[in-house]
């Protein structure tokens, strides 16, 4: 029982009645007081646990929802390794298709190596015969300058033709080989050789035609025979470049529509390597402090962050993971950055476009870097020897 506020009461009520009474009276408030505190303290009790055991179910609900999200995390990753691997193996069909298509213009040139090589030891050929031949001309040669105008005027226009086509063949060659320049080099070379020993024929021909006089309807049947040819081989000719500027026109149209199917994979694998990388920041920052008190005995001051920082020279550099820190009274800087995978050149390039660009602003910067797995066996190592804290996204 309450003294206290026993013996309180009976002074009170002993004014009022006599003591006794007033004893039993105080003694009997002082039980219905005791007992209706003690039922206020069981509705309090009870009402505690009720809010414990909804706190329980709230963390397990909480609990279920987390196995849930890792369970779709893992599946995501899963799906990126998977886009990641087709797309190396479509990078390996294009190196072989451009192999196989170097390969053929090798083939080409060395035919038309061959081609030309032919070309010219006929037109030898033809030359040494029509030395022999024109010391037996002599007769109606008129009709044979007329015919033999009339076939330069041809020929003339069948080169001018004939340029302008290797004109336009050059240009499209120029874009899928830079080793087509040398050769079109030497074809033109070729070319100019052919058309010096043509002018050189004609004029020839031009300073012996004074003495031609006889046989003339024996030379005019082989002219006409060679014109014959002429234009059969013109003909194919012909036929050769279009198939040809067919084949160019097909394999540019190839190359575009396969250039424009890996810009399109590359758009689609860099927007989900951006957002697993964010994913893979927000779950570090929320982990890192610990982890960096743990592993280095290092406390975060604030919150980490995401956030554009200047250099020394006032340009913005883009830190993925930035805070600061505290160890032993002293302030270490952290800059941080995530990798899917990390490898030995990612941790070059973070510390020659990041770390080294705030060095002159931050002298104390711990440089560190958050991933999944590393690509090579030994990235980790080489990146502890340069000073970078390696955390794996498993630790969080």
């Amino acid at each position: 029982m309450n003294t206290t506020l026993f013996s309180e009461l009976v002074d009170e009520l002993s004014a009022a009645v006599d003591k006794p009474v007033a004893e039993k009276l105080a003694q009997a408030i002082v039980t219905v007081y005791e007992r209706l505190l003690e039922n206020l303290v069981l509705k309090r009790l009870e009402s505690l646990e009720s809010a414990v055991n909804r706190l329980t179910e709230a963390q397990q609900q909480m609990y279920a929802e987390f196995q849930e999200y890792r369970k779709q995390t893992d599946e995501r990753f899963r799906k990126l390794a998977e886009a990641q691997r087709r797309t190396e193996q479509r990078v390996e069909e294009l190196a072989r298709f451009q192999q196989q298509m170097y390969a053929e213009f090798q083939e080409y040139r060395k035919q038309t190596d061959e081609r030309f090589r032919e070309l010219r030891e006929a037109q030898q050929q033809m030359y040494a015969e029509f030395q022999e031949y024109r010391k037996q001309t002599d007769e109606r040669f008129r009709e044979l300058r007329e015919a033999q105008q009339q076939m330069y005027a041809e020929f003339q226009e069948y080169r001018k033709q004939t340029d302008e086509r290797f004109r336009e063949l050059r240009e499209a060659q120029q874009q899928m080989y830079a080793e087509f320049q040398e050769y079109r080099k030497q074809t033109d070379e070729r070319f100019r050789e052919l058309r010096e020993a043509q002018q050189q024929m004609y004029a020839e021909f031009q300073e012996y035609r004074k003495q031609t006089d006889e046989r003339f309807r024996e030379l005019r049947e082989a002219q006409q025979q060679m014109y014959a040819e002429f234009q059969e081989y013109r003909k194919q000719t012909d036929e050769r470049f279009r198939e040809l500027a067919e084949t160019v026109r097909q394999t540019q149209e190839a190359l575009r529509d396969l250039a424009l199917t890996v810009k399109d994979l590359q758009k689609q694998v860099g927007g989900l390597s951006q957002t697993v990388g964010y994913v893979l920041e927000n779950e570090a920052m929320k982990a890192l402090p610990d982890l960096l008190l743990r592993d280095y005995g290092l406390r975060v001051e604030g919150r980490l962050k995401r956030q554009y920082v200047q250099d020394s020279a006032g340009r913005y550099i883009e830190v993925n993971i930035f805070g600061i820190a505290t160890r032993n009274g002293e302030q270490v800087i952290l800059i941080g950055e995530s990798k899917s995978q990390l490898s030995k050149n990612d941790i070059d390039r973070f510390l020659r476009r990041t770390v080294d660009a705030l060095r002159e602003v931050y002298p104390n910067i711990l440089p560190l870097v958050v991933t999944h797995i590393t690509s090579e066996p030994d990235a980790e190592d080489y990146a502890r020897r340069l000073g970078v804290a390696v955390f794996y996204s498993y630790e969080f």
